[in-house]
């Protein structure tokens, strides 16, 4: 009975963390969308470190099952939810647990999809000013233009 417990404790903790951690990748979306990158950089330490809490819960998670002889994994908890028919209550917190996973992971991949888009664009406006500066360089010390190339004049052959 202590080990249902346990479980019960665990899941609760990780679904209030995964709520936390939604929230967290909304803030991280709209900071993305406004454009607001000054506020990325405490984002992602706010997010490293709700990730590294919900994998040690996941890992006391799976502890707990390998203490009851169940693996250590989804199949395990399954497996222990079919043997603890009564709890009910376990099962659908587990469940909510499962959808907020699906839920982080689709948020994630769409602030990774913005954070690519943001770098594309940033490095599309880098290989524009570097041409900009290399067109600068086209003028000799004179201020007058210098031809862009080795190769001969108009008209010559």
């Amino acid at each position: 009975m202590a080990g249902e417990v346990t479980l019960q404790h665990l899941l609760h903790e990780e679904v209030a963390l995964l709520r936390d951690f939604l929230s967290l990748l909304q803030r991280e979306q709209k900071t993305l969308t406004d454009g607001d990158i000054d506020r990325l950089l405490p984002l992602a330490s706010e997010k490293s470190s709700l990730f590294s809490r919900l994998a040690a819960l996941g890992e006391a998670r799976n502890n707990a099952l390998a203490a009851q002889a169940m693996p250590p994994d989804r199949a395990g908890m399954e497996a222990w939810l079919a043997a603890h028919a009564g709890s009910g209550s376990t099962r659908k917190i587990w469940t909510e647990l499962l959808e907020l996973t699906l839920q982080a992971r689709e948020l994630n991949r769409v602030n990774g999809n913005l954070i690519n888009t943001r770098l594309a664009n940033n490095q599309q406006a880098l290989t524009t000013l570097l041409a900009a500066a290399n067109q600068a360089a086209l003028y000799g010390p004179d201020g007058q233009a210098r031809p862009i190339g080795g190769g001969r004049s108009l008209g010559s052959y």
